[in-house]
């Protein structure tokens, strides 16, 4: 049985809260659920929109490597723009928990960049 577009909504609301409230488990297993139940019509950007929120729970439990195929999934077919920043922002975190500073500090600049922020 197929998940309504409204339910869908309301569990991705229901993960943020969880992050935002540092419940990164709850989170996690929300997102995850939410993913599952995609059909496979959903808008890419809806597909997107989760993979970033998972990419975000993985940053803050300090696990880059599932940030980064988060946001490689997140990314994928999805035209960036200068809202799109903060993707750049997490995928720099994500590569300094990797140890790879070199590449965090270019992800680092692209995301000042991309937000028009002055270094």
């Amino acid at each position: 049985m197929p998940v309504a577009p409204e339910c869908r909504n309301t569990l991705h609301v229901l993960g943020y809260l969880f992050l935002r409230m540092g419940r990164n488990d709850s989170a996690r297993r929300t997102f995850a659920a939410l993913a599952a139940v995609l059909p496979p019509d959903a808008p890419r950007a809806e597909a997107s929109r989760v993979h970033r929120c998972l990419a975000a729970v993985a940053v803050a439990e300090g696990d880059g490597a599932a940030a980064l195929d988060h946001l490689h999934a997140a990314m994928e077919g999805v035209t960036l723009s200068s809202a799109d920043a903060a993707l750049h922002l997490l995928r720099a975190q994500a590569l300094w928990q990797q140890g790879r500073q070199d590449e965090a500090r270019t992800a680092m600049d692209t995301y000042r960049h991309m937000a028009g922020v002055q270094a």
